[in-house]
C-alpha cells in the first residue's frame, strides 16, 4: 500500500519541524563525537549531556529517518545500563551535513500503522510564517 501523501499547510508545517529536529540530532551527534540514543524513554530516565531521549513516535520518526541513511550513521548496540545505544557520524554522515541542503526536502515519513503517511519537506521560505 502507498502512504498517504498529506499536503495542507499543517501537514507541511509538521514535516519541516521534523526535519529541522533532525538536523539538530545530526548536528549535537557531531559535536559530541558519541551521541546515546534511547528512541522510546519509558523508564522516564533523566537525559545526561551526552544523551537523547524521546518519546516512542519521536524516536521512530528519527529512527526511519536514520534507516534510511545508513551509510551516515554508525549506531552502535544497546547498552542497558545507559538505557541507550551510541550514535555517531561516518565521513559520509559529515559531508551530508556540511550539505545537507541536498537533502533537506526529502520527504518524511510515519504513522504508526500501514501504510502510513508522506510529506514533501517545505522550504523555509514556502512555508506561510517563513524568511
Amino acid at each position: 500500500m502507498t502512504p498517504q501523501n498529506l499536503t495542507t499547510p499543517e501537514d507541511q508545517a509538521m514535516a519541516r519541524y521534523i526535519r529541522d529536529g533532525q538536523w539538530a540530532f545530526m548536528r549535537r551527534v557531531a559535536e559530541l563525537g558519541t551521541l546515546w540514543w534511547c528512541c522510546w524513554n519509558k523508564r522516564g530516565l533523566p537525559e545526561g549531556p551526552d544523551e537523547s531521549r524521546m518519546s516512542l513516535l519521536s524516536g521512530m520518526q528519527l529512527g526511519t529517518w536514520l534507516q534510511m541513511h545508513l551509510e551516515w550513521w554508525e549506531i552502535g548496540g544497546w547498552d542497558e545500563r545507559r538505557y541507550a545505544q551510541p550514535v555517531s557520524l561516518t565521513p559520509a554522515g559529515r559531508a551530508a551535513l556540511a550539505e545537507h541542503d541536498g537533502y533537506d526536502r526529502e520527504p518524511v515519513t510515519g504513522g504508526l500503522v500501514e501504510p502510513g503517511w508522506l510529506v514533501t519537506v517545505p522550504s523555509h521560505k514556502e512555508l506561510p510564517d517563513g524568511p
